[in-house]
């Protein structure tokens, strides 16, 4: 799929329950790196209610490459569109794409930008974009 056949959509929440046997397994991944943060039900549930959105990018046959996450953060002083979960192959063919209306989006909702989780290797792309290395995040996690 070329940049120009992907096709980026923002589900409705009323429309999540048709896409999600979909696009379950491109988020997967990212949502286990969440390290026990989120499951997959709450996940589903928070979009569901409204409270993320989903995006999709599809082929011209309508094959799902690509699944995003965000939602927008009301900081004291500006709000932000944050990208928390992104899962999909082929990433090169479609993430400008996706960053194209994400930043329109982001501009359109009242957002004075968009932030990113994401693994180091994202850099490659969102550094084309206009992002900027703000700080990183790393953890320590305690064994239960």
């Amino acid at each position: 799929m070329s940049e120009e056949q992907a096709t980026v959509a923002l589900v409705p929440p009323l429309h999540i329950q048709m896409v999600w046997e979909q696009v379950e397994g491109l988020l997967a991944p990212a949502v286990e790196r969440s390290n026990g943060r989120w499951t997959m039900g709450h996940l589903y549930s928070n979009l569901v209610a409204g409270q993320k959105h989903l995006w999709v990018v599809f082929d011209e046959n309508k094959s799902i490459n690509c699944v995003a996450v965000t939602s927008v953060v009301d900081y004291p002083a500006k709000k932000m569109l944050s990208v928390e979960f992104l899962g999909g192959k082929d990433i090169e063919e479609w993430v400008f794409k996706l960053l194209e209306v994400l930043n329109r989006f982001a501009g359109d909702a009242g957002c004075g930008g968009i932030e990113a989780t994401a693994r180091f290797g994202f850099w490659k792309w969102l550094e084309k974009d206009g992002f900027d290395k703000a700080y990183t995040v790393f953890e320590k996690r305690f064994k239960p």
